[in-house]
């Protein structure tokens, strides 16, 4: 089962003195944006304070990396020569705009031997047709992240739930055959988090995994919507041990017949309780 991650949340490359607040959320993952957060300008002084970071950061609560230039384009291919020459690894390397797996083979080409997790950002209706071949690529895709604003441009809809629809079925189908992540387009919302958990939980029901964050106050508020009930928790624990009992048969379950895919939902689900520990044990240390 792959490790749970639940909020990917978005920092300016420009932005070097946000970079120790964006690690202070927590977040499951950060990653330090080098591309539409960061003037054309500030591009090389951006990749040289995001990479020092990172380099110096050390083992952090969040897994760190970033999110480059496209990577055909000449500043793309700039930040991942500097990454496969800087002598450490971030934990992932987020791709925007991929629109097919030769990309994704591209990119493995520069880092040559790093083994490096790749995020592949998919962000036109030409991408979500590609979207199984771009989540088998390689095995070092960790997850597919829909680009909702770029996609709804491309495909002349509004940037809502109803135009998103097709777009994120076919992407989080392509991640769970595939057996990785997949990471959903940030909320606008910065204040009314009860509208973040709520996009939240219905992009759960779509089968995402993760849902970005473009602001700190939304990360606690997407996490803690990905964690289960302690309803949900004490049927997920009662229907693996009847399986249990069972030796893998089908069961009844509180009236309710129980088979492999309800245990397997079961098992993630107790999984997903067990962050909630963690994001405890987490606030406990920041208060120390």
């Amino acid at each position: 089962m792959p490790n749970p991650r639940r909020c990917l949340l978005f920092v300016p490359g420009a932005r070097p003195d946000r970079f120790e607040k964006a690690l202070a959320t927590n977040a499951d993952q950060v990653c330090i944006d080098l591309e539409d957060a960061v003037p054309l300008a500030d591009k090389v002084t951006a990749r040289r304070a995001t990479l020092d970071f990172i380099a110096a950061a050390g083992i952090c609560r969040s897994e760190l990396g970033l999110r480059i230039n496209r990577a055909t384009t000449d500043l793309g291919r700039a930040d991942l020569v500097a990454i496969a020459s800087g002598g450490f690894r971030p934990a992932f390397v987020m791709l925007p705009k991929v629109e097919s797996a030769e990309e994704i083979l591209g990119v493995l080409d520069v880092l040559n031997h790093a083994e490096i997790p790749l995020i592949a950002q998919l962000e036109s209706p030409h991408a979500v047709f590609e979207a199984r071949l771009i989540a088998r690529a390689t095995r070092r895709v960790q997850a597919l992240m829909f680009g909702g604003f770029d996609y709804a441009v491309a495909a002349r809809i509004k940037p809502a739930y109803d135009g998103w629809l097709w777009a994120r079925g076919m992407i989080a189908a392509a991640a769970a055959e595939a057996e990785i992540g997949v990471i959903d387009v940030p909320s606008l919302e910065i204040k009314d988090l009860a509208e973040v958990a709520l996009d939240t939980q219905r992009v759960m029901d779509l089968g995402f995994t993760n849902k970005s964050a473009i602001h700190p106050a939304q990360v606690d508020a997407i996490q803690r919507a990905f964690l289960p009930t302690s309803h949900e928790l004490a049927y997920a624990e009662k229907v693996v041990a009847a399986m249990k009992a069972a030796d893998g048969a089908a069961i009844a379950v509180d009236g309710k017949l129980v088979d492999r895919p309800i245990e397997l939902a079961a098992l993630r689900v107790i999984e997903l309780a067990k962050l909630g520990l963690r994001d405890k044990d987490s606030k406990l240390a920041r208060v120390a």
